[in-house]
C-alpha cells in the first residue's frame, strides 16, 4: 500500500491544516505551553480560537453592561411616570381613603394594596415591552439569516430581563408607598378635609 500511496511513513504524509480540540479543564497558561512546544517542535503558524474571539467577547460584555444601563435609565423615567399617576390616583381617591380608614381598615393593608398595584403596572408593560422586543429581535435574526446564509443563533437577554424585573419591584414600591404615606399619615379627620 505504500507504493500505491507513494508515502513510506506517517511523517510524510503532506499535512495542511490540523484541528486539535483539547480536553476541558486546561488553563489558559497551559495553553500557552501548548502552543509553544508546537511552534518549537514543527515549523507551522498556530492559530488559537479563544484568543481570535477574545475582542467579540469583550465587545459582547461591552454591550450587554449598556443595554443593562439603557433598561435602568428607561425604568428610572417610568418611574417618574408611575409616580406622578400614583400621586394623582391617591389623590383623586382620598374619600374613599379616608372611608376605608374610618372603617378601620389597618394602615398596612392600604399599603400593600397600591403597592400591588404600581407593581402590576410596572411589570405587566415591562414584560409586555420584553415580549414585543424579542418577536422584533427574533424576526430580524431570521432575516439575517435569510440574507447571509449563515447560522445566527438567537440569544435571549437572560440579564436583560433580571434587571427589568428587580427594577420594577422596586421602583414599584418605592413609586407606590410614597404617596400613599404622606396620605396616611395624616388622622382620617384630616384626610377627610383633603380638597381635590
Amino acid at each position: 500500500s505504500t507504493q500505491s500511496t507513494g508515502f513510506d511513513s506517517i511523517e510524510n504524509l503532506p499535512i495542511q491544516t490540523m484541528i486539535l480540540s483539547l480536553k476541558d479543564g486546561i488553563t489558559r497558561t497551559e495553553l500557552d505551553q501548548l502552543i509553544a512546544h508546537i511552534k518549537e517542535s514543527v515549523p507551522l503558524s498556530v492559530w488559537d480560537y479563544e484568543s481570535s474571539m477574545k475582542p467579540f467577547n469583550d465587545t459582547s460584555k461591552g454591550l450587554n453592561y449598556f443595554f443593562n444601563i439603557t433598561t435602568m435609565i428607561a425604568m428610572l423615567i417610568s418611574f417618574f411616570s408611575l409616580m406622578s399617576s400614583m400621586f394623582t390616583n391617591v389623590y383623586e381617591q382620598t374619600k374613599e381613603i379616608a372611608v376605608l380608614r374610618a372603617l378601620g381598615i389597618p394602615k398596612f393593608w392600604m399599603y400593600r394594596i397600591y403597592i400591588y398595584e404600581a407593581f402590576v403596572l410596572v411589570l405587566s408593560s415591562a414584560l409586555l415591552g420584553v415580549l414585543i422586543g424579542c418577536v422584533v429581535s427574533y424576526t430580524m435574526t431570521l432575516q439575517q439569516v435569510l440574507f447571509t446564509q449563515l447560522p445566527v443563533p438567537f440569544a435571549f437577554p437572560w440579564t436583560v430581563l433580571i434587571t427589568v424585573f428587580l427594577c420594577s419591584v422596586f421602583f414599584s414600591v418605592l413609586a407606590a408607598f410614597l404617596p400613599i404615606y404622606r396620605l396616611l399619615k395624616q388622622s382620617v379627620v384630616q384626610i377627610f378635609r383633603v380638597v381635590v
